[in-house]
């Protein structure tokens, strides 16, 4: 059986290669592991993720963080799409982590940042505009419940978390339950079965 990618420290063999995909435009280049999320090729719900941030939210100076980061495709992107933001990515899991530093230096990215730390914990040194997240399903329900109130409780007023998560995997219940934390939730769009959920902090 594979490791969770959502273990803090990886203790499957080593086996780094090169990936190559495209979202929203782009074209980028990532070195993946064993031991991570997605190590084939960008996961198709993070691309739907980007591209209907980039759809809705016109380029601006932004502070963006990424709940469970990963190997970085989703804040990389988005530091690609907004090049006046400053994009910060949370993993928990050491080798993603590490690769996400290496995968900005291969895109040629200044403006991304990463925190080592368990994201549902997280505490941002500066409250953020937009928190994105594509969550861990594996992990569980209690887990990916706790990004969401992460989200809620670093937020700037007005900032937005924006969420994907597959309507089989339980989109109705989060979108419920976004509702309950922030007080609104609205269904930005769905794509093959993906839908992109977003709240506003009120405060």
């Amino acid at each position: 059986m594979s490791e969770q990618y959502f273990k803090s420290s990886p203790t499957s063999q080593h086996a780094l290669h090169q990936i190559q995909d495209g979202v929203a435009g782009l074209t980028l280049s990532f070195q993946t592991d064993n031991g991570v999320f997605s190590k084939q090729r960008m996961d198709y719900g993070s691309k739907v993720l980007v591209e209907a941030f980039a759809d809705a939210v016109p380029v601006g100076s932004y502070q963006i963080v990424e709940l469970g980061s990963g190997y970085g495709p989703v804040t990389i992107a988005l530091a690609k799409l907004y090049p006046q933001a400053q994009v910060t990515g949370v993993e928990i899991n050491e080798r993603a982590y590490q690769l996400a530093q290496a995968n900005s230096q291969l895109n040629r990215v200044e403006n991304t940042a990463y925190q080592l730390a368990d994201a549902g914990q997280w505490q941002a040194s500066q409250a953020p505009d937009f928190v994105v997240t594509n969550p861990p399903i594996r992990a569980g329900k209690q887990v990916i419940q706790q990004f969401v109130r992460s989200a809620q409780a670093n937020l700037r007023p007005g900032g937005e978390l924006w969420l994907v998560i597959q309507k089989k995997q339980g989109a109705p219940s989060m979108e419920t339950f976004m509702e309950e934390v922030f007080g609104n939730v609205e269904l930005v769009t769905r794509y093959k079965g993906y839908w992109i959920l977003k709240s506003k902090s009120q405060y």
